[in-house]
């Protein structure tokens, strides 16, 4: 029993499910739990729902706010129930944005690192040898383009690779933001960021198949694109720790969304700070 939502070319299932059997694919970010929980204590409530794929209950999106329920001892958590083969729903990337400065010069210094090798291309080509998993990564700026390339090439090894190029340069007092990949190549090639890292794209069998094993990959490996995401359902956090049926759980949530309008933003929105390519609906 669950509250259903119609949407263009894909069913959403809003409910309360039990948090002991959802699956996270990424690590969690620790200073983004704290900031998390604290909020979630302060208002009382859950704003938005978990984004869960309906066959296997691997997280898609919502990785920190399953961690944070944990962390508040519920049982509980609200998710958006979906069926992750379905086309309308995409797997992309978080480009990484750099801001602050540096010279070029010392960009590459920073990448010249055992094993990681860095070599100049043209950002077309960049883009087709990340598509084809044949470097861990790029650096593009506003006049130039360079790949990063592991020794395996591997998917994980990529990743591994981001979140240690991402902790060298915050300790160099860069700032490092994560954009979707138009916007974030754009930026670049305006010179309203110091730099872009281009990352290769992650496959939905990847994803699944590491929430399942427990093997997780690094912090914003996926950026998912739904046609529709559904928000601001503010679930209270008392129903997420009560020892009721998830029946009845379901049962209260039907009648609590039964009376909340719908407000439909269009895509592209820029919302809260993040730009959201399908719809929003918003309680």
């Amino acid at each position: 029993m669950r509250f259903k939502l119609a949407a263009p070319g894909l069913e959403l299932q809003l409910g309360i499910e039990d948090l002991d059997k959802v699956r996270i694919h990424e690590e969690i970010i620790p200073e983004l739990l704290d900031e998390l929980v604290d909020e979630i204590k302060s208002s009382g409530a859950v704003r938005d729902p978990v984004i869960v794929d309906s066959n296997t209950l691997v997280v898609l999106d919502g990785m920190h706010r399953v961690a944070a329920l944990r962390k508040l001892g519920c049982r509980y958590l609200p998710a958006c129930l979906l069926d992750y083969q379905n086309p309308n729903v995409r797997v992309g990337c978080w480009y990484r944005t750099i801001r602050g400065e540096m010279g070029e010069s010392k960009f590459l210094d920073l990448f010249r690192l055992p094993g990681l090798s860095v070599e100049p291309a043209p950002p077309e080509t960049a883009s087709r040898t990340l598509g084809g998993r044949q470097a861990s990564a790029a650096l593009l700026t506003k006049d130039a383009c360079y790949l990063l390339k592991g020794e395996s090439g591997e998917i994980r090894e990529s990743y591994a690779w981001m979140k240690r190029i991402e902790r060298a340069l915050r300790e160099r007092g860069l700032r490092v933001n994560y954009e979707n990949e138009l916007d974030a190549v754009r930026r670049a090639r305006s010179g309203e960021v110091a730099a872009v890292l281009m990352v290769p794209g992650v496959r939905k069998d990847e994803v699944i198949e590491a929430a399942l094993s427990g093997n997780v990959f690094a912090h914003k490996t996926t950026r998912h694109v739904l046609s529709v995401r559904p928000m601001y359902v503010d679930i209270p956090l008392g129903w997420l720790k009560e020892d009721r049926p998830l029946e009845e759980l379901n049962r209260t949530l039907i009648e609590h969304l039964s009376k909340r309008r719908v407000k439909h933003l269009p895509k592209g929105t820029l919302f809260e700070g993040r730009k959201y390519e399908g719809e929003l609906w918003i309680f």
